[in-house]
């Protein structure tokens, strides 16, 4: 279900609690509070799992874009992708990095390309970098593409992901619950009511 669907559910089972004019205000507040509690836990599931989503489609589109199809059970290749790794690693600036990529194309080491162009976009904050980036799959369609998706999916490290998700994740209590934290709405949600048996 969508944030919008929980929310109005909740709307929903918490009007026909209020319509339950034999029930005793302590046990209004109970299902109240267990109805709230079940629509933010699936709230912060649904939440979850969106941002475990996107990170997944980030590795994915990485893995195409930086990784070595084929060559993970060639023990040479393994070895020599460590290399060029730690290698790129060594790369202090965008201008060297430039120029190494450069060599490595012209010499048709893909692997060591690649790792430099790894290394460029875990820098890519700073033009320079991204630059080196960009040179890297200015002449590839089909890289130039991966990058492109990866550009476009959000960063869910960032305090402005966190915010935003926060707000659109987010669920009122339902008027009568008037429970001062999520804590004491859990607390509320866990009391036994007559006819219950307690878990």
């Amino acid at each position: 279900m969508t944030p919008d669907e929980i929310r109005q559910q909740l709307d929903v089972k918490a009007a026909r609690i209020h319509n339950l004019r034999d029930l005793a205000p302590h046990a209004k507040q109970t299902l109240l509070a267990r109805a709230y509690v079940e629509a933010r836990d699936a709230l912060n599931r649904a939440r979850e799992e969106e941002t475990q989503s996107i990170e997944a489609q980030r590795r994915k589109l990485e893995r195409k874009l930086f990784g070595n199809d084929g060559m993970a059970l060639d023990p040479s290749a393994a070895i020599n992708r460590r290399e060029a790794n730690d290698r790129a690693a060594k790369l202090d600036t965008a201008d060297e990095a430039l120029r190494a990529m450069q060599r490595a194309e012209r010499d048709g080491d893909t692997i060591m390309a690649k790792a430099i162009a790894a290394r460029a976009a875990e820098l890519s904050l700073d033009p320079t970098w991204a630059g080196v980036l960009q040179t890297y799959v200015q002449d590839k369609p089909g890289e130039a593409e991966t990058l492109n998706a990866m550009r476009q999916l959000p960063d869910t490290s960032s305090t402005e992901y966190t915010m935003q998700q926060a707000m659109r994740y987010m669920v009122a209590q339902p008027q009568g619950l008037n429970a001062h934290s999520d804590w004491e709405a859990d607390s509320i949600a866990q009391r036994v009511l007559d006819g219950e048996t307690a878990a």
